[in-house]
């Protein structure tokens, strides 16, 4: 099982990234092979709808691919006033709904007021759910980021450690019932 993680962040000491890997690590340990696609270090065009797509540079063709042979995903962005980040929705406007179909969901958001990032998970729930994906129904948030984590990268919160961590395992579970699923009979 492959479980692709997007940091949708172009910071270089993201946050975002840092809670996107926590939920891999967990999803690891629950026995997927994960990687991670820190936006930030993929860069791509403008998404402009081109007729030719084969014309786009060799990353986006890259990440269209590494989408499309994940069985799930894990999707996390800040929250840009009131929204995903505009690098993260450009990168999911080369997505189509082939290759995000069936396709479980685990989705995040990263905030640096104390509010959280509800309209972040919001907007990445939509997103997912008309490319036919299956986004997770646990859509956890990260308030006040900045002075979230401890310098080893995990959350000094407990309680919401544990959030992320038990988003890994479910993403594993819902992978593994969807793929049981497909399985001849």
């Amino acid at each position: 099982m492959k479980i692709v993680g997007i940091a949708g962040s172009m910071n270089a000491q993201s946050t975002t990234k840092l809670a996107v890997e926590i939920v891999l690590k967990a999803a690891r340990e629950a026995g997927a092979e994960t990687e991670l696609i820190h936006l930030a270090e993929w860069p791509m065009p403008v998404y402009d709808n081109r007729d030719d797509a084969s014309t786009y540079p060799e990353t986006v063709h890259r990440f269209v691919q590494k989408v499309s042979e994940a069985d799930g995903l894990v999707i996390g962005s800040p929250e840009y006033h009131g929204s995903i980040t505009g690098a993260l929705k450009n990168a999911l406007d080369f997505l189509e709904g082939r290759h995000l179909r069936d396709k479980q969901v685990a989705i995040l958001g990263v905030a640096g007021g104390s509010m959280g990032a509800t309209n972040t998970v919001n907007t990445l729930q939509v997103i997912m759910r008309n490319l036919h994906a299956w986004p997770l129904p646990s859509s956890p948030s990260i308030p006040s980021a900045y002075d979230a984590f401890a310098p080893d990268g995990t959350l000094k919160d407990p309680r919401l450690q544990e959030r992320m961590e038990t988003l890994g395992r479910e993403l594993v579970r819902y992978v593994r019932a969807m793929n049981a699923e497909k399985q001849p009979q």
